[in-house]
């Protein structure tokens, strides 16, 4: 390795039945300097969830050696928690050995050959472009069950118990010896070594890309909020001070912790950061600071491919945390999504870059690219474009009085249509609602 470079080592735990350890070993000489693997063997389908369920913490990727156990798993969980993947055979690959089988068997008839690699899902590997009718194999259609390996040998051995083919193609490695045991012919097959080599490396690269980001420098700003009297701004820092400490005692997730001129800056790491809010959606830090001083406190965190670029980000997310009547966090991450107040019903998410289109609408309609771009995400939480100006003042953080101001310039602009609803069991005046559409605003 070069002086000032690195390679993130990469570790993957292979999912595999037995009989297939000995195809997947072929390429670990190749990647040793990249990535370590570590195989988790098993003989029964039912064995294939609580492997991954007590394995999985443990690496970077799961791989499993072929689709069967994937899909199992896909049949458990909405989506994983750690990255995993599978091995494919790509339709070169199937090509290759069929014309392999073909030139050894010069009088195979593909027609009395049963295949359980190919299947509607696939497209019959393009097999359906090739073959006419009457030379297509038989394709069992099988079900991700932990009954396969069961299904899928009787129902080979059915066809082959009534005299209707020669040969079995397979892709499912733990049926092979019940095969060899009850005669019949059968071929095994696997990703070609250049193929499995190509696919390993894919999601090494996947992974080392995945880790840099989750490593990348987050920063917090850390500001007291609502601090107007400078004379006790000494003591107030001090205990905030003391209780950042004492929460990194418990944690041990912040990095560096220093005091700014009327501010804390607080390091941490993107994987850190996701793990102290919950995946963006609360704060635990804010939560701590709020419940253990006596005074209140914002946050505004940034995450960034820079130091600077997440500095300036924590800046603007603590600014817009500030700008809220209560104590709050923000997040601004590193494609400038803008995620905050964390922990609150009115939890928003916008984009912070500016767009010429939005800067445009915001000069027609006097309105500030920042307001347009919060109403725009309320209507997407919300999904109704129909809003009252006390839902835009509680979901805005907004006086009544400003989100009546706001709402009555988009009316004037065309941006916004009134309308009423009758007030159940109460009496007054209807509600006034308003029909948000930006496209109705003509810009030049």
């Amino acid at each position: 390795m070069e002086k000032g470079t690195s390679i993130i080592m990469i570790k993957l735990g292979v999912i595999t039945a037995h009989h297939s350890i000995f195809e997947i070993k072929q390429i670990e000489p190749l990647i040793q300097d990249q990535c370590e693997l570590t195989f988790i063997p098993y003989r029964l389908i039912g064995e294939i969830q609580e492997l991954y369920e007590r394995n999985h913490l443990f690496y970077d990727g799961i791989l499993f050696s072929g689709a069967l156990g994937y899909n199992i798993l896909q049949q458990k969980f909405t989506e994983f928690t750690t990255p995993t993947y599978f091995l494919d055979i790509p339709e070169g690959d199937f090509y290759k050995r069929l014309f392999s089988i073909s030139n050894s068997n010069k009088n195979l008839n593909f027609a009395r050959v049963c295949m359980d690699l190919i299947s509607e899902e696939n497209n019959y590997m393009g097999l359906k472009g090739v073959l006419k009718e009457e030379e297509f194999p038989f394709c069992l259609q099988l079900e991700y069950t932990t009954a396969l390996y069961e299904r899928a040998f009787q129902q080979h051995l059915s066809l082959w118990n009534q005299g209707k083919i020669d040969l079995v193609i397979t892709r499912i490695s733990n049926i092979v010896n019940l095969l060899n045991q009850a005669g019949i012919p059968n071929i095994f097959i696997f990703p070609s070594k250049e193929s499995m080599l190509e696919q390993v490396k894919h999601i090494i690269n996947e992974l080392q890309i995945s880790n840099l980001l989750e490593n990348q420098g987050a920063i917090g700003v850390v500001t007291i909020k609502g601090q107007e009297n400078m004379s006790d701004l000494e003591l107030k820092q001090i205990m905030l001070h003391k209780a950042l400490l004492e929460f990194n005692e418990k944690e041990n997730v912040l990095s560096v912790i220093q005091r700014k001129h009327a501010s804390f800056e607080i390091i941490t790491s993107q994987s850190d950061l996701k793990t102290l809010t919950n995946d963006f959606t609360t704060c635990s830090v804010l939560q701590y600071l709020n419940e253990t001083l006596p005074f209140h406190v914002n946050i505004g965190w940034g995450i960034g491919t820079t130091f600077y670029q997440a500095k300036m980000s924590a800046q603007t997310a603590n600014n817009q945390a500030k700008s809220m009547d209560l104590p709050c966090a923000y997040v601004i991450t590193a494609n400038e999504e803008v995620i905050g107040p964390l922990g609150d019903d009115t939890c928003l998410h916008f984009t912070n870059k500016v767009d010429p289109q939005l800067q445009k609408l915001s000069e027609t309609l006097s309105v500030s690219i920042l307001q347009i771009k919060k109403i725009m995400a309320l209507i997407s939480k919300l999904k109704t474009n129909e809003l009252t100006a006390e839902d835009l003042a509680y979901q805005l953080g907004l006086t009544l009085r400003q989100a009546n101001r706001i709402l009555n310039k988009l009316e004037d602009k065309g941006a916004a249509k009134i309308s009423y609803r009758k007030q159940e069991k109460l009496r007054g005046r209807p509600k006034k609602i308003y029909k948000i559409d930006f496209t109705e605003v003509s810009i030049s």
